[in-house]
Protein backbone atom coordinates (compact mmCIF):
# COMPACT_ATOMS: atom_id res chain seq x y z
CA UNK A 1 0.00 0.00 0.00
CA UNK A 2 1.56 3.72 -0.77
CA UNK A 3 2.53 5.97 1.94
CA UNK A 4 0.31 8.44 0.75
CA UNK A 5 -1.27 10.81 3.57
CA UNK A 6 -4.42 12.89 2.87
CA UNK A 7 -5.25 16.42 3.85
CA UNK A 8 -9.24 16.27 4.46
CA UNK A 9 -11.50 18.78 6.27
CA UNK A 10 -14.89 19.57 6.93
CA UNK A 11 -15.65 22.68 6.76
CA UNK A 12 -19.62 23.76 8.22
CA UNK A 13 -19.51 27.28 6.02
CA UNK A 14 -22.00 30.52 6.98
CA UNK A 15 -24.92 30.73 5.46
CA UNK A 16 -24.39 32.91 2.43
CA UNK A 17 -20.86 32.25 2.40
CA UNK A 18 -20.45 29.42 0.44
CA UNK A 19 -19.58 31.19 -2.95
CA UNK A 20 -16.60 33.30 -1.20
CA UNK A 21 -15.79 30.00 0.56
CA UNK A 22 -15.63 28.10 -2.89
CA UNK A 23 -13.39 30.94 -4.23
CA UNK A 24 -11.43 30.99 -0.97
CA UNK A 25 -10.55 26.66 -1.51
CA UNK A 26 -9.48 27.73 -5.15
CA UNK A 27 -7.15 30.48 -3.98
CA UNK A 28 -5.65 28.12 -1.29
CA UNK A 29 -5.30 24.90 -3.92
CA UNK A 30 -3.38 27.26 -6.25
CA UNK A 31 -0.66 27.72 -3.40
CA UNK A 32 -0.28 24.31 -3.02
CA UNK A 33 0.75 24.15 -6.26
CA UNK A 34 3.18 26.57 -5.63
CA UNK A 35 4.47 24.97 -2.78
CA UNK A 36 7.90 22.54 -3.04
CA UNK A 37 6.35 19.42 -3.05
CA UNK A 38 2.60 19.93 -4.20
CA UNK A 39 -0.29 17.58 -2.86
CA UNK A 40 -2.15 15.67 -6.00
CA UNK A 41 -5.13 16.87 -7.50
CA UNK A 42 -7.40 18.70 -4.35
CA UNK A 43 -11.16 18.11 -4.48
CA UNK A 44 -13.58 20.33 -2.77
CA UNK A 45 -17.43 18.81 -2.17
CA UNK A 46 -20.69 20.28 -1.01
CA UNK A 47 -23.52 18.11 0.16
CA UNK A 48 -26.55 18.48 -1.46
CA UNK A 49 -28.89 18.34 1.44
CA UNK A 50 -27.45 20.79 3.50
CA UNK A 51 -25.66 23.21 0.89
CA UNK A 52 -23.13 24.79 4.23
CA UNK A 53 -21.46 21.80 4.29
CA UNK A 54 -18.32 20.49 2.65
CA UNK A 55 -15.55 18.37 2.60
CA UNK A 56 -12.51 18.97 0.89
CA UNK A 57 -9.56 16.27 0.30
CA UNK A 58 -6.49 15.30 -1.69
CA UNK A 59 -3.39 13.16 -1.38
CA UNK A 60 0.29 14.20 -0.15
CA UNK A 61 3.17 12.17 -1.17
CA UNK A 62 4.96 12.52 2.20
CA UNK A 63 3.44 13.50 5.65
CA UNK A 64 6.88 16.00 5.47
CA UNK A 65 5.40 17.53 2.89
CA UNK A 66 1.57 18.27 4.63
CA UNK A 67 3.60 19.94 7.65
CA UNK A 68 5.57 22.03 5.53
CA UNK A 69 2.41 23.56 3.97
CA UNK A 70 1.05 23.77 7.35
CA UNK A 71 3.98 25.42 8.11
CA UNK A 72 4.19 28.34 5.35
CA UNK A 73 2.33 31.58 6.84
CA UNK A 74 1.23 31.64 3.22
CA UNK A 75 -1.15 28.53 3.60
CA UNK A 76 -1.80 29.08 7.15
CA UNK A 77 -3.36 32.84 6.60
CA UNK A 78 -5.21 31.22 3.66
CA UNK A 79 -6.28 28.03 5.71
CA UNK A 80 -7.39 30.57 8.35
CA UNK A 81 -9.52 32.73 5.66
CA UNK A 82 -11.43 29.22 5.57
CA UNK A 83 -11.84 28.90 8.65
CA UNK A 84 -13.06 32.69 9.42
CA UNK A 85 -16.07 31.78 6.24
CA UNK A 86 -17.21 28.86 8.82
CA UNK A 87 -19.16 28.34 11.76
CA UNK A 88 -16.75 24.81 12.13
CA UNK A 89 -14.12 23.90 10.91
CA UNK A 90 -12.22 20.56 11.24
CA UNK A 91 -9.06 19.86 8.91
CA UNK A 92 -7.09 17.10 9.62
CA UNK A 93 -4.27 14.46 7.96
CA UNK A 94 -5.02 10.76 7.43
CA UNK A 95 -3.33 8.13 6.46
CA UNK A 96 -4.46 5.24 4.06
CA UNK A 97 -5.22 2.01 6.13
CA UNK A 98 -7.22 -0.01 2.84
CA UNK A 99 -8.76 0.67 -0.26
CA UNK A 100 -10.79 -1.34 -2.55
CA UNK A 101 -10.83 -1.60 -5.90
CA UNK A 102 -14.15 -0.54 -7.80
CA UNK A 103 -16.07 -3.70 -9.03
CA UNK A 104 -14.04 -6.29 -6.18
CA UNK A 105 -16.15 -8.78 -5.40
CA UNK A 106 -17.37 -8.62 -2.08
CA UNK A 107 -15.04 -10.91 0.13
CA UNK A 108 -17.53 -11.65 2.99
CA UNK A 109 -20.10 -13.37 0.83
CA UNK A 110 -20.19 -17.23 0.86
CA UNK A 111 -18.59 -18.16 -2.56
CA UNK A 112 -21.68 -19.90 -4.81
CA UNK A 113 -22.25 -23.42 -4.75
CA UNK A 114 -21.17 -25.08 -7.88
CA UNK A 115 -22.28 -28.29 -6.87
CA UNK A 116 -20.12 -31.57 -6.32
Amino acid sequence: MPDLVYTLGVWNVKAGQQAEFIAAWKQLGEMFGELEHPPGTGTLIQSVSDTTLFYSFGPWTRLEDVEAMRGNPRTQAAIQRLIALCTEATPGTFRMVAEVPAGSPNRDEAPPNRGA
